[in-house]
């Protein structure tokens, strides 16, 4: 629990009985419990929206990298209009 051991806890628990006084000490324990509830709310709320963030920025990266690639086949095609792709295949498109 971190990195505290039984013997900070009990420390931890003495000094809020002495701070705080046995009558008090559960109203206490109940706010601490709610203002946790909330902070791990907000924190959950903010994972979430950093992972929908990063899953964006992963898609719109995924899609450069297409878009590169489109560009790239579109140049080579661009460049040798003839195709080698027709070679390679052992007919002509006009043929076909």
């Amino acid at each position: 629990m971190f990195g505290l051991g039984w013997d900070h806890l009990v420390v931890i628990f003495v000094v809020a009985m002495v701070v705080f006084g046995p009558g008090e000490l559960p109203n206490v324990m109940r706010s601490l419990g709610a203002t946790m509830k909330t902070v791990n709310r907000y924190v959950g709320d903010f994972r979430k929206q950093f992972d929908d963030a990063m899953r964006e920025a992963e898609k719109e990266l995924d899609l450069e990298e297409t878009r590169s690639k489109l560009q790239d086949a579109a140049t080579s095609v661009a460049r040798d209009p003839g195709g080698t792709a027709e070679k390679e295949h052992g007919q002509d498109a006009r043929t076909a």
